[in-house]
Protein backbone atom coordinates (compact mmCIF):
# COMPACT_ATOMS: atom_id res chain seq x y z
CA UNK A 1 0.00 0.00 0.00
CA UNK A 2 1.68 3.62 -0.91
CA UNK A 3 2.11 5.86 2.21
CA UNK A 4 -0.04 8.56 0.81
CA UNK A 5 1.04 10.89 3.57
CA UNK A 6 4.91 10.33 3.03
CA UNK A 7 4.02 11.06 -0.30
CA UNK A 8 2.50 14.47 0.44
CA UNK A 9 5.66 15.37 2.81
CA UNK A 10 8.03 14.71 0.00
CA UNK A 11 6.51 15.45 -3.02
CA UNK A 12 4.07 17.76 -2.05
CA UNK A 13 0.95 16.07 -3.18
CA UNK A 14 -1.12 12.42 -3.32
CA UNK A 15 -2.81 10.96 -5.57
CA UNK A 16 -4.82 8.25 -4.30
CA UNK A 17 -5.83 5.85 -7.32
CA UNK A 18 -5.69 2.55 -5.68
CA UNK A 19 -9.17 2.10 -3.93
CA UNK A 20 -11.96 4.29 -6.00
CA UNK A 21 -13.92 6.71 -3.48
CA UNK A 22 -17.50 6.71 -5.07
CA UNK A 23 -19.29 9.63 -3.24
CA UNK A 24 -18.16 12.74 -1.86
CA UNK A 25 -18.39 11.66 2.03
CA UNK A 26 -15.95 9.06 1.22
CA UNK A 27 -13.40 11.29 -0.49
CA UNK A 28 -13.86 13.70 2.39
CA UNK A 29 -13.54 11.45 5.38
CA UNK A 30 -10.29 10.08 3.38
CA UNK A 31 -9.09 13.73 2.41
CA UNK A 32 -8.98 14.62 6.10
CA UNK A 33 -7.43 11.65 7.64
CA UNK A 34 -4.54 12.29 4.94
CA UNK A 35 -4.11 15.86 5.88
CA UNK A 36 -4.05 14.25 9.59
CA UNK A 37 -1.48 11.83 9.52
CA UNK A 38 0.25 14.58 7.34
CA UNK A 39 0.66 16.98 9.61
CA UNK A 40 1.43 14.52 12.56
CA UNK A 41 4.71 14.25 10.60
CA UNK A 42 6.26 17.71 11.52
CA UNK A 43 3.56 20.29 12.20
CA UNK A 44 1.85 21.29 15.15
CA UNK A 45 -0.99 23.53 13.72
CA UNK A 46 -4.11 22.87 14.32
CA UNK A 47 -6.34 22.86 10.46
CA UNK A 48 -9.78 23.26 10.21
CA UNK A 49 -12.09 22.73 7.19
CA UNK A 50 -11.97 26.34 5.62
CA UNK A 51 -13.34 25.70 2.48
CA UNK A 52 -15.86 23.83 1.02
CA UNK A 53 -16.70 24.07 -2.79
CA UNK A 54 -18.29 21.97 -5.92
CA UNK A 55 -17.28 23.52 -9.42
CA UNK A 56 -18.31 25.03 -11.66
CA UNK A 57 -21.75 24.84 -9.79
CA UNK A 58 -24.09 22.07 -10.34
CA UNK A 59 -26.54 24.97 -11.70
CA UNK A 60 -23.82 26.61 -13.53
CA UNK A 61 -22.26 26.48 -16.50
CA UNK A 62 -19.31 24.60 -18.00
CA UNK A 63 -15.91 26.75 -17.06
CA UNK A 64 -13.65 28.11 -19.65
CA UNK A 65 -10.89 25.71 -20.71
CA UNK A 66 -7.71 26.97 -18.55
CA UNK A 67 -7.60 28.28 -14.96
CA UNK A 68 -4.40 30.41 -14.20
CA UNK A 69 -1.88 29.31 -11.43
CA UNK A 70 -3.11 29.88 -7.94
CA UNK A 71 -2.99 29.55 -4.42
CA UNK A 72 -6.29 28.42 -2.47
CA UNK A 73 -7.38 31.49 -0.26
CA UNK A 74 -3.99 33.46 -1.22
CA UNK A 75 -0.98 34.15 0.80
CA UNK A 76 -0.95 36.71 3.15
CA UNK A 77 2.28 38.40 2.26
CA UNK A 78 1.29 41.85 4.08
CA UNK A 79 -1.09 40.88 6.64
CA UNK A 80 -3.11 43.41 8.75
CA UNK A 81 -6.01 41.16 10.18
CA UNK A 82 -6.69 37.65 10.82
CA UNK A 83 -7.14 35.11 7.30
CA UNK A 84 -7.73 31.97 6.66
CA UNK A 85 -5.02 30.35 5.51
CA UNK A 86 -5.23 27.61 3.08
CA UNK A 87 -2.32 24.35 3.84
CA UNK A 88 -3.69 21.68 1.83
CA UNK A 89 -6.38 21.24 -1.00
CA UNK A 90 -8.29 17.96 -1.94
CA UNK A 91 -9.58 17.61 -5.21
CA UNK A 92 -12.10 14.92 -6.26
CA UNK A 93 -14.27 13.88 -8.88
CA UNK A 94 -17.95 11.36 -8.21
CA UNK A 95 -17.25 7.71 -8.92
CA UNK A 96 -20.58 8.45 -10.97
CA UNK A 97 -19.57 10.92 -12.85
CA UNK A 98 -18.67 10.24 -16.82
CA UNK A 99 -15.90 10.91 -18.56
CA UNK A 100 -13.57 13.78 -17.76
CA UNK A 101 -11.08 15.64 -19.98
CA UNK A 102 -10.22 18.45 -17.79
CA UNK A 103 -6.41 18.04 -16.28
CA UNK A 104 -5.32 19.48 -13.02
CA UNK A 105 -2.04 21.36 -13.57
CA UNK A 106 0.72 21.34 -10.78
CA UNK A 107 4.03 22.95 -10.23
CA UNK A 108 6.38 22.90 -7.43
CA UNK A 109 7.56 26.26 -6.21
CA UNK A 110 10.79 25.37 -5.76
CA UNK A 111 11.59 23.62 -8.76
CA UNK A 112 10.28 26.51 -10.87
CA UNK A 113 11.52 29.50 -9.00
CA UNK A 114 15.41 27.92 -8.98
CA UNK A 115 15.40 28.51 -12.82
CA UNK A 116 16.75 32.05 -11.74
CA UNK A 117 17.86 34.05 -9.60
CA UNK A 118 16.06 36.74 -7.36
CA UNK A 119 16.70 39.64 -4.76
CA UNK A 120 17.16 38.87 -1.23
CA UNK A 121 13.80 37.65 1.12
CA UNK A 122 13.90 40.99 2.67
CA UNK A 123 13.60 42.62 -0.77
CA UNK A 124 10.65 40.28 -1.62
CA UNK A 125 8.56 41.31 1.25
CA UNK A 126 9.48 45.00 0.50
CA UNK A 127 8.55 44.67 -3.38
CA UNK A 128 5.30 42.46 -2.40
CA UNK A 129 4.08 45.12 -0.05
CA UNK A 130 4.44 48.12 -2.50
CA UNK A 131 2.91 45.78 -5.30
CA UNK A 132 -0.02 45.42 -2.99
CA UNK A 133 -0.43 49.06 -2.61
CA UNK A 134 -1.05 49.73 -6.07
CA UNK A 135 -1.92 46.42 -7.72
CA UNK A 136 -3.94 44.65 -4.82
CA UNK A 137 -7.31 44.73 -3.14
CA UNK A 138 -9.32 47.54 -2.57
CA UNK A 139 -8.77 48.41 1.15
CA UNK A 140 -5.31 48.68 2.41
CA UNK A 141 -6.35 47.90 5.83
CA UNK A 142 -6.97 44.61 5.34
CA UNK A 143 -3.85 44.13 4.53
CA UNK A 144 -2.52 42.13 0.95
CA UNK A 145 -3.41 38.53 0.42
CA UNK A 146 -2.52 37.28 -3.36
CA UNK A 147 -3.93 33.78 -5.13
CA UNK A 148 -1.99 34.26 -8.24
CA UNK A 149 1.31 32.87 -8.81
CA UNK A 150 1.57 35.12 -11.84
CA UNK A 151 1.31 38.63 -9.63
CA UNK A 152 3.75 37.40 -7.27
CA UNK A 153 6.45 37.14 -9.89
CA UNK A 154 4.98 40.33 -11.38
CA UNK A 155 5.51 41.84 -8.07
CA UNK A 156 9.20 40.73 -7.39
CA UNK A 157 10.37 41.35 -10.67
CA UNK A 158 10.27 44.77 -9.98
CA UNK A 159 8.31 46.09 -12.87
CA UNK A 160 4.60 45.38 -12.94
CA UNK A 161 2.80 44.42 -16.76
CA UNK A 162 -0.23 43.02 -14.88
CA UNK A 163 -3.46 44.71 -14.51
CA UNK A 164 -3.86 46.85 -11.80
CA UNK A 165 -6.84 45.51 -9.13
CA UNK A 166 -6.95 49.29 -7.95
CA UNK A 167 -7.12 51.08 -11.35
CA UNK A 168 -10.12 48.70 -12.70
CA UNK A 169 -11.94 47.73 -9.84
CA UNK A 170 -14.57 45.41 -12.58
CA UNK A 171 -11.18 43.77 -13.58
CA UNK A 172 -11.43 39.86 -11.84
CA UNK A 173 -8.11 38.00 -10.74
CA UNK A 174 -7.63 34.92 -12.09
CA UNK A 175 -8.64 36.67 -15.71
CA UNK A 176 -5.05 38.03 -16.45
CA UNK A 177 -4.66 35.37 -19.21
CA UNK A 178 -6.76 35.03 -22.28
CA UNK A 179 -5.02 31.34 -22.94
CA UNK A 180 -3.19 28.98 -21.04
CA UNK A 181 -0.18 29.51 -24.11
CA UNK A 182 -0.34 33.57 -22.39
CA UNK A 183 -0.04 32.36 -19.37
CA UNK A 184 3.43 30.26 -20.28
CA UNK A 185 4.42 33.62 -22.34
CA UNK A 186 4.49 35.49 -19.21
CA UNK A 187 6.82 33.26 -17.37
CA UNK A 188 8.77 32.74 -20.16
CA UNK A 189 8.96 36.49 -20.53
CA UNK A 190 10.48 36.03 -16.75
CA UNK A 191 12.99 33.49 -17.68
CA UNK A 192 10.35 30.26 -16.25
CA UNK A 193 9.68 27.55 -18.25
CA UNK A 194 6.96 26.13 -16.57
CA UNK A 195 6.48 23.09 -18.90
CA UNK A 196 10.29 21.83 -16.92
CA UNK A 197 8.63 21.38 -13.58
CA UNK A 198 4.52 21.31 -14.18
CA UNK A 199 3.22 17.90 -13.18
CA UNK A 200 -0.14 16.96 -14.95
CA UNK A 201 -2.36 14.64 -12.88
CA UNK A 202 -5.83 13.69 -15.00
CA UNK A 203 -8.18 12.77 -12.01
CA UNK A 204 -10.39 10.13 -12.67
CA UNK A 205 -13.91 9.65 -11.21
CA UNK A 206 -13.46 8.14 -8.03
CA UNK A 207 -10.09 9.93 -7.35
CA UNK A 208 -8.80 12.11 -4.71
CA UNK A 209 -5.99 14.46 -5.18
CA UNK A 210 -4.93 15.86 -2.10
CA UNK A 211 -1.75 18.51 -2.68
CA UNK A 212 0.41 21.22 -0.41
CA UNK A 213 -1.32 24.65 -0.64
CA UNK A 214 1.79 26.50 -0.12
CA UNK A 215 4.33 24.30 -1.73
CA UNK A 216 2.65 24.00 -5.39
CA UNK A 217 0.54 26.50 -7.24
CA UNK A 218 -2.18 24.91 -9.43
CA UNK A 219 -4.14 25.17 -12.25
CA UNK A 220 -6.45 23.45 -15.01
CA UNK A 221 -6.07 22.77 -18.89
CA UNK A 222 -9.31 22.03 -20.43
CA UNK A 223 -12.92 22.14 -19.70
CA UNK A 224 -14.97 21.05 -17.03
CA UNK A 225 -18.82 20.18 -16.67
CA UNK A 226 -21.30 21.81 -13.99
CA UNK A 227 -21.15 19.26 -10.86
CA UNK A 228 -17.68 18.07 -11.83
CA UNK A 229 -15.38 18.84 -9.33
CA UNK A 230 -15.69 18.56 -5.61
CA UNK A 231 -12.97 20.63 -4.01
CA UNK A 232 -11.93 20.99 0.53
CA UNK A 233 -9.37 23.20 1.34
CA UNK A 234 -7.75 22.71 5.14
CA UNK A 235 -5.82 25.48 6.82
CA UNK A 236 -5.57 27.42 9.90
CA UNK A 237 -8.21 29.45 10.57
CA UNK A 238 -7.72 33.15 11.39
CA UNK A 239 -3.61 32.72 12.48
CA UNK A 240 -2.47 36.16 14.21
CA UNK A 241 -0.38 38.55 11.88
CA UNK A 242 2.92 36.87 13.30
CA UNK A 243 1.76 33.39 11.98
CA UNK A 244 0.62 34.49 8.87
CA UNK A 245 4.14 36.31 8.37
CA UNK A 246 5.67 32.97 9.14
CA UNK A 247 3.75 30.63 6.84
CA UNK A 248 4.59 33.82 3.59
CA UNK A 249 8.24 33.48 4.61
CA UNK A 250 7.80 29.81 4.58
CA UNK A 251 6.52 30.31 0.72
CA UNK A 252 9.05 32.87 0.02
CA UNK A 253 12.30 30.82 0.88
CA UNK A 254 11.23 28.94 -2.26
CA UNK A 255 12.62 32.39 -4.36
CA UNK A 256 16.14 31.08 -2.37
CA UNK A 257 16.48 27.87 -4.49
CA UNK A 258 19.39 28.33 -6.28
CA UNK A 259 20.24 26.99 -9.45
CA UNK A 260 21.60 23.85 -10.42
CA UNK A 261 23.94 24.50 -13.14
Amino acid sequence: MEDHPEQLRQRGFAWLRGELLAEPEQALEAASALVIKRSALDDSAKLNLIGEFVLPPPDGDDSRDFQTLHFDFGLPLDPKVAHDVGRYTALYIPGRLGPVSAVTRLVPLAGLLSQRRWPSQSELVARLTAYGRTHGAWNDDHGYLEGSLARVVDAVDGVPVLPSVKVDDEFLCGMEFESLDAELDFFVRHSLTVAAVEIEVPLSPGELLVFDNLALAHGRRGTRQPGELHQWVFGESQPGLVRQRELRDHVLAAFQHRCAR
